[in-house]
């Protein structure tokens, strides 16, 4: 069993953020495999394996965590422990975070397709967006939530217009957003503003399942970049959701 040390990631997975190890009696690490997912499924995370605990042989263990940063660089965590036969064994899954850093949570595919609300064409976001960070955000239609976070991105509207960077603002229906463009939180977004309509909700199913969030609550932001790391993620209404993004953006 481990408990949880982690600000950022609510549910660390295998492979991506912590590995175990046996030590062998030669000092050589033997890696311990678990399903990785394939894409449907969401593969051993830290609530599957390690949180009510799971049996393994006695020995010497070794617990590698790591935290990407946006730099490229890693924020590693080794642990050794031990397990005897017969008992339970108690550690802590620590994932390092950094105060000045900004750090990888999770990731997207940059080449998600979408309709252009405009157009009806499907496109990419990769199209839309270019090289370099983006935003994306699915919004809750009809949703004081949604409203909010729109007028926190319009308070900053100049700031998000020096950055240049594409926010891409998804619908569940074409006539969702010809309801919501007529209403004042749209006519003062940054020009960098593009709309589309999440078909069949993919995007956001992505989303929900990359980043381990446990509810549907809107609206969904993330910063993300087109090496498919996602650096910031906000689900529902926070106060200040613009300066939080723009405080990351900052630090890119």
């Amino acid at each position: 069993m481990a408990d949880l040390e982690s600000k950022s990631v609510g549910n660390p997975a295998y492979y991506t953020h912590f590995t175990l190890s046996k030590i062998d009696n030669e000092g050589q690490l033997q890696l311990l495999n678990y399903d990785e997912g394939n894409g449907e499924t969401e593969g051993t995370t830290y609530n599957s394996l390690l949180q009510k605990g799971a049996p393994v042989d006695a020995g010497n263990y070794l617990m590698v965590s790591g935290t990407r940063l946006a730099n490229g660089g890693v924020l590693a965590r080794l642990q050794f422990f031990k397990v005897t036969p017969g008992d339970t064994t108690q550690t802590h899954l620590v994932m390092r975070q950094s105060v000045n850093d900004v750090q990888v949570m999770g990731s997207f595919n940059s080449e998600s397709l979408y309709t252009d609300a405009e157009s009806g064409k499907q496109k990419s976001v990769l199209a839309t967006t270019g090289r370099g960070y983006f935003i994306v955000g699915v919004l809750g239609v009809g949703q004081e939530p949604t409203n909010h976070a729109l007028r926190d991105i319009s308070a900053l509207k100049q700031q998000f217009e020096k950055w240049g960077r594409k926010l891409l603002l998804l619908f569940p229906d074409k006539d969702q957003y010809d309801k919501y463009k007529q209403l004042d939180e749209f006519r003062s977004l940054p020009s960098t503003v593009s709309y589309g309509i999440d078909d069949k909700g993919a995007i956001l199913s992505q989303i929900r399942q990359q980043m381990h969030l446990s509810t549907s609550t809107l609206p969904v932001f993330i910063i993300a970049d087109t090496f498919n790391r996602v650096v910031f993620v906000s689900q529902g209404y926070t106060i200040g959701l613009g300066e939080q993004m723009m405080n990351v953006i900052n630090k890119l």
